[in-house]
C-alpha cells in the first residue's frame, strides 16, 4: 500500500487466463489482446464483479482523451502493460502507472521525449546503466502523462523530471510526485500521484 494506493501485478502467463485466451481466440503470437484481458480481469476480480459487469455495464466515463473514470468514483485505477507483466494500481486518489520491460534500448532514438536537462543526463551516463535509464524516465513520463488524463497525446517532452531524484516531476507547473514500483526482475515501473 502506497499512500492509500494498492498495487496488483499478474502475468499472462499465469494458467488460470490460458483457457480464456483460447475462448477469446487470441493470437498468442502477440501480447495485446492478452494484455487487455488481463488488466480487465485483474479490475473486474478488485470490484467483485463478473467480467461480463465491468465490459458491458454502465460503469465508466471517459475524459476528453479517453481515460476512464468510474462513475461512482468509488476509487481511481490505472492500468499498464509491457510483454509478459500487468499491472493494477487502485487508490483514493488520481493515478497514473507505466512498467517497462527492460531490453537494450538507448535514449538516442526518442531524444525528441527528453528535456535538455534530461538528455544532458543521459548522455553523461555509463553504457552499461543508460538503457535502463532511458526506460526508467520513460516510465516517469508516461505515468504522469496517464495521470493527467492525456497519455501519450500529451506530449512526452512536457513531463520535465527532477533527474537528481527521480520522486518528482512537473508538467505545466503541476507538481507530480513519483514513485518506484518493484515490478520483477527485469522490470522498471513508476507510480504517479499529484503532489499538491
Amino acid at each position: 500500500m502506497l499512500n492509500n494506493t494498492e498495487i496488483f501485478i499478474d502475468s499472462i502467463q499465469n494458467p488460470k487466463y490460458q483457457e480464456i485466451f483460447k475462448k477469446a481466440d487470441v493470437d498468442f503470437t502477440k501480447y495485446n489482446k492478452r494484455q487487455a484481458i488481463v488488466g480487465n480481469l485483474m479490475l473486474a476480480d478488485y470490484m467483485g464483479i463478473s467480467i461480463d459487469e465491468l465490459l458491458h455495464g454502465d460503469l465508466f466515463y471517459y475524459g476528453d482523451h479517453g481515460k476512464p473514470f468510474l462513475k461512482s468514483k468509488q476509487f481511481q485505477y490505472n492500468i499498464s502493460n509491457s510483454y509478459d507483466l500487468v499491472i493494477l494500481a487502485v487508490s483514493d486518489q488520481e493515478v497514473g502507472v507505466d512498467i517497462e520491460k527492460l531490453r537494450p534500448f538507448t535514449y538516442k532514438r526518442i531524444t525528441r521525449a527528453f528535456t535538455d536537462n534530461e538528455l544532458n543526463y543521459l548522455s553523461n551516463l555509463d553504457e552499461s546503466v543508460e538503457g535502463d535509464e532511458t526506460l526508467k524516465l520513460w516510465t516517469i513520463k508516461e505515468a504522469a502523462l496517464k495521470l493527467v488524463g492525456t497519455g501519450l497525446s500529451g506530449k512526452v517532452k512536457s513531463v520535465d523530471i527532477d533527474v537528481d531524484t527521480k520522486k518528482s516531476a512537473k508538467r505545466l507547473d503541476r507538481k507530480i510526485k513519483l514513485t518506484d514500483i518493484e515490478v520483477a526482475d527485469g522490470y522498471v515501473g513508476t507510480l504517479s500521484t499529484y503532489d499538491d
